[in-house]
């Protein structure tokens, strides 16, 4: 029993650590160097001299850009989107989801997504690279022209089409072409060139996601942190996640069929999903100015003379709804990251759902939840409860064994595993079955701190966010309440200072639980309320 407490003790240890040095690394970002400038759309290109083979590495050529070129900006609304796109290369530089929120104040900007803000700098580039332009490595980005300066998808309609027209002399006319969908955040894209020139036309469409470090990923102290970085797909893995640092250390390049390449954060993602028949080069990039990019490039694309050609991609910006990414491309479901218990979440979460459907509240369909996997575990928990009972009914046995032997722990040791044996109580049996348990709770641990749906739903009264932290600090004093009275219920260990830190153990936890998203302080609650019952209920069973 002695050796289950210290486990579990320094498990809990080991988790207060990891939330710890999550901490510090919020407040200890690994690059504070300036970031100037990012406030001006990038204009690195991918190298032509570099061709399909990933062993030779896309590496940015030094590009002669005219800064005192501006675009115009083009913005669009739809019924899910408000966009600014730049004519400066085609850009977009700022995408806000209508039916999302910075805060729960702020109900009518929508959540921004993508910024060119120097602050939180996040834009999403394509192009068509070539030696006959719009995107020429010697020169840098086109200037496109724009049919009108604003686009509104209309009542009645199911799309709405921005165009951007680019031209030579020769008689090329490139369009880019992006194509909003009603109540849909994947946008498409497509270059449209009519080569009237007397050559054939040759180009390479990219896609890029650029932006900095999130200086705001994570909570405050003991702060809940989930990943934001680059993420894609692969051969190997269908989801390949690579964090800044990574590619602080080295780019990554690799050859893929179809794919996707994405950038991520907290309940939110903007990816790139380009042809799925077509082979592209997918490599990060790391950038002057503190910003880091994830890019595709793909096979040239031909068009002969005086004839038309279309190459396309995509472009998400949205919300983590694995139902909808699931349908776009292989892999995408599983940027709602979950981690090595995916198998787990992934069911709980579609449990949940079917709950709230019922119930329409997030906060009951917690609840729910809880008490549906207190059933399933039921009978596990009530043999933990009974070996338990049975150790505090050997209580006073063990004081007097104690009082006895003094400070002898061999003999005392000894003693302890005779009664055991002679009692026919297994020390471990109130250890192992919470121990089968542990990946089952972890699992819904991650669904509830990455599930979109979740953020901004209000419970009741003073809850009006089940994502953010408790702003009374009311539930989090009633799960370290909790956890206090189970205490009560279980045997003291032997150890007088194995006995101190478990009784500190509800103060600790309080503290930690603090900032906590609510959501998952009341599953605590929850699970803490229905195990204090069942407890008591086998305890009072168990004494008559």
């Amino acid at each position: 029993m002695e050796k289950a407490i210290r486990f579990i003790l320094m498990a809990g240890a080991v988790f207060v650590g990891v939330l710890l040095f999550q901490d510090w690394q919020q407040e200890h970002p690994a690059d504070p160097s300036p970031q100037a400038g990012l406030h001006v759309a990038g204009h690195d290109l991918p190298s032509l001299s570099a061709q399909a083979e990933a062993s030779q590495p896309l590496l940015p050529q030094p590009i002669v850009t005219d800064s005192a070129i501006k675009g115009q900006i083009v913005t669009v609304e739809t019924d899910v989107f408000q966009v600014k796109i730049d004519t400066l290369g085609g850009d977009v530089i700022e995408a806000r989801l209508r039916n999302y929120h910075q805060d729960t104040t702020d109900a009518d900007a929508g959540f921004e997504l993508l910024t060119n803000n120097p602050q939180r700098f996040f834009i999403a580039q394509t192009g068509l690279l070539s030696a006959q332009g719009p995107d020429l490595e010697s020169k840098g980005r086109s200037l496109f022209r724009a049919e009108q300066s604003h686009y509104k998808l209309a009542a009645g309609s199911d799309e709405v089409s921005v165009n951007l027209m680019w031209s030579t002399d020769a008689g090329i006319l490139v369009t880019k072409r992006f194509v909003f969908h009603r109540n849909n955040y994947l946008v498409d894209i497509e270059y449209i060139v009519d080569n009237q020139s007397a050559e054939v036309y040759t180009g390479r469409l990219y896609g890029r996601l650029k932006r900095q470090a999130d200086p705001d990923s994570g909570g405050g102290f003991f702060g809940v942190q989930t990943f934001t970085g680059a993420a894609l797909f692969t051969a190997d893995k269908p989801y390949k996640k690579i964090s800044f640092d990574d590619m602080k250390k080295k780019n990554f390049i690799q050859t893929v069929d179809g794919g996707w390449a994405a950038m991520i954060e907290h309940y939110f993602l903007a990816a790139l999903i380009p042809n799925p028949t077509e082979s592209h080069i997918y490599q990060t990039r790391l950038f002057p100015n503190n910003s880091y990019g994830i890019e595709f490039v793909a096979q040239p694309f031909h068009v002969a003379a005086h004839h038309q050609g279309v190459t396309k991609t995509q472009l998400y910006m949205g919300p983590q709804l694995p139902e909808l990414l699931g349908n776009i491309s292989k892999g995408l479901e599983l940027t709602v990251d979950y981690g090595i218990l995916w198998p787990i979440c992934q069911p709980i979460f579609w449990l949940m759902k079917k709950i709230h459907s019922y119930v329409g509240n997030w906060g009951l369909s917690i609840i729910l939840i809880t008490v549906l996997i207190k059933l399933v575990f039921y009978r596990l928990s009530a043999a933990s409860y009974r070996s338990m009972g049975a150790m505090r009914k050997l209580q006073p046995e063990i004081e007097a064994l104690k009082a006895r032997l003094g400070d002898d722990k061999q003999q005392f040791g000894q003693a302890l595993m005779e009664l055991y044996r002679k009692e026919k109580v297994n020390p471990l049996g109130g250890c192992l079955p919470i121990l089968i348990q542990i990946p089952v709770f972890i699992a819904l641990y991650y669904v509830l701190l990455g599930s979109v749906e979740l953020r901004h739903a209000a419970f009741f009264g003073w809850l009006h966010d089940l994502a953010g932290p408790d702003p009374y600090y009311i539930l989090p004093l009633l799960m370290g309440v909790s956890m206090w009275v189970q205490q009560r219920l279980s045997p003291q260990p032997p150890d007088p200072m194995q006995a101190k830190v478990m009784m500190a153990m509800p103060v600790i936890f309080t503290v930690m639980f603090l900032n906590f998203p609510s959501g998952l302080v009341l599953y605590w609650v929850v699970n803490n309320v229905l195990s204090i019952f069942q407890q008591w209920y086998i305890t009072r069973t168990l004494g008559r």
